[in-house]
């Protein structure tokens, strides 16, 4: 268990080295308009709204150079832009939606191609250094996540976000904490679209200090619009508090019985 530590802090950027690992998030403005152009011509689809492409995480193992970021630019390059990709959400606001959006850029919509236009995205994080992921039998140990410690850092930051023409929300985030044993990354990408369906992809990566194994853990789960509006509590004269739906904590606890598929890397020695 790591007790010693060096914080790291500027204007932008938070985070700390320990126990051979150096831990940083950086929180910057929303893109300008410009950039958002140039995501779009380099993507080849129209972006959310809101990206903060100067956001990120960055985990590195200093010794071994090994790393794992999350940005919003390499998720949003695993938005599926297959030929029927703009069906994969069939609901009757996406060609309104995706045509509104093209006459709003017009100055960009020689690069649209078809586009999955709830930006939905199975990013698990971008990795360099050497680690590689292979999958196994055994996930993250959440009991060792459960024991009472203190929090060295804890952070959490939005990726990118749009709200799918007032029709509901598409959001990148991610959470990180730190402990003396070990740091724990939750990532995810929450899907709601008004009437329709919820989606929640979850990426969850663990480190135990002192040992060699990064373990991470994909998660995914969909429910329709009424299944999850079914379970908002009833109030005073049988009204319903639909704010709820909104509240991405609540729609999580509703939403059970994920699909899950774990990984573990192995740091060099």
């Amino acid at each position: 268990m790591a007790t010693d530590f060096e914080k790291i802090e500027t204007d932008t950027v938070g985070g700390l080295r320990i126990s051979g690992w150096e831990i940083t998030s950086c929180h910057k403005p929303i893109l300008s308009n410009t950039t958002i152009e140039q995501y779009a011509h380099e993507l080849g689809f129209n972006v959310p709204e809101m990206i903060f492409g100067d956001n990120y995480l960055r985990i590195k193992h200093i010794a071994s150079g090994c790393s794992i970021a999350l940005t919003a630019l390499d998720g949003l390059k695993l938005v599926d832009t297959s030929p029927d990709s703009a069906k994969t959400v069939q609901v009757s606001i996406a060609q309104n939606w995706t045509e509104s959006s093209k006459r709003s850029r017009s100055d960009i919509t020689d690069v649209i191609k078809p586009f999955d236009w709830t930006f939905s995205t199975r990013y698990q994080g971008s990795v360099s250094g050497g680690l590689s992921f292979a999958a196994s039998d055994s996930g993250i140990d959440y009991s060792k996540l459960m024991v009472k410690e203190s929090i060295l850092f804890y952070d959490e930051n939005v990726l990118y976000e749009d709200d799918l023409g007032d029709n509901g929300t598409s959001q990148l985030s991610y959470k990180i904490r730190v402990m003396p044993s070990g740091f724990f990354v939750l990532q995810r990408f929450f899907l709601r679209v008004d009437g329709v369906l919820f989606r929640i992809y979850d990426t969850r990566i663990y480190h135990e200090f002192g040992t060699r194994a990064v373990q991470r853990e994909f998660s995914t789960r969909e429910m329709l619009f009424d299944q999850v509006k079914s379970q908002v509590p009833k109030k005073k004269h049988d009204d319903e508090d639909l704010s709820l739906l909104n509240n991405i904590p609540f729609v999580d606890g509703v939403m059970k019985d994920p699909i899950v598929a774990c990984e573990v890397a192995t740091l060099p020695l």
